[in-house]
């Protein structure tokens, strides 16, 4: 069986985010994903996840206002600066995956390029060498996030060539809108995936609420012997636990009783 955590920037939105670990742990999932943890205190974090027995699964280093610094020109020192924040949070969370953004092209304001992104990726992996955590980049389409620079896998191929240490985070929603085969592109990559998300097309709701090949994806994770987690990033199409009904073929959830989307043929 496979192995999915509750993302809380997507799914239990209807409470405050504080209580979404509580509805998380008490929809069954045993760990959490969300990008930016910055607004709270790490230690308020670290308490949230122990009481309700989660791991943290990911999470990115500070990202500005730019959806990150990786790849923006003459933001080296910000960036670097960043990685002691994202260490410490890291650290405090027990959380050994951090996500690198490479950042949004603003005209008049930020630009971007293969170099800097290049230098400073290989900063971090050396950084976080000796800590224990794995570096993550993951490519985002366009269609979601214009001006996104890593927004192509012919741009990820590179540096993932250059920088053996670097893991990638394949979400099949951004694979299906870049590539239009994103179980193709998980094949391709799977020997660097360390993480992974799902969300369908269209819409970006649950899996087996639209067109991409949910069943196809599962079983080759499956065959494969993949042991990472599977974040659930999508917008729930109705209140996120009566959503969850798709978890009861492929996921791991020790709660039962999760009502089946009979619809949802897979």
């Amino acid at each position: 069986m496979l192995n999915f955590n509750a993302h809380l920037g997507f799914q239990f939105t209807e409470k405050p985010f504080l209580k979404r670990f509580e509805a998380a742990a008490s929809a069954g999932f045993r760990a959490v994903e969300f990008p930016t943890p910055y607004d709270y205190e790490a230690s308020l974090i670290s308490e949230l996840l122990n009481e309700h027995q989660l791991k943290m699964v990911q999470f990115a280093a500070p990202v500005g206002l730019t959806k990150g610094l990786a790849a923006a020109t003459s933001r080296d020192s910000e960036f670097r600066t960043g990685l002691a924040t994202a260490a410490e949070y890291a650290s405090q969370l027990g959380c050994t995956q951090i996500h690198l953004m490479s950042g949004t092209r603003i005209t008049g304001e930020l630009s971007t390029d293969s170099q800097t992104y290049l230098g400073n990726l290989r900063y971090a992996v050396d950084y976080f060498a000796d800590q224990g955590i794995t570096c993550l980049i993951e490519v985002i389409s366009a269609t979601e996030m214009p001006g996104y620079y890593l927004c192509d896998f012919d741009l990820a191929s590179p540096v993932l060539d250059a920088i053996p240490e670097l893991g990638l985070i394949m979400d099949l929603y951004h694979a299906h809108l870049v590539t239009g085969d994103g179980l193709g592109v998980l094949k391709a990559r799977i020997d660097r995936v360390k993480h992974i998300q799902v969300a369908d097309w269209p819409g970006r709701h649950e899996p087996g609420t639209g067109d991409l090949k949910f069943a196809e994806v599962f079983k080759f994770l499956g065959d494969s012997g993949f042991e990472g987690w599977i974040g659930c990033e999508y917008r729930p199409l109705i209140a996120t636990n009566e959503g969850l009904g798709w978890l009861n073929k492929w996921g791991v959830l020790p709660k039962s009783g999760l009502r089946s989307l009979e619809e949802n043929s897979f």
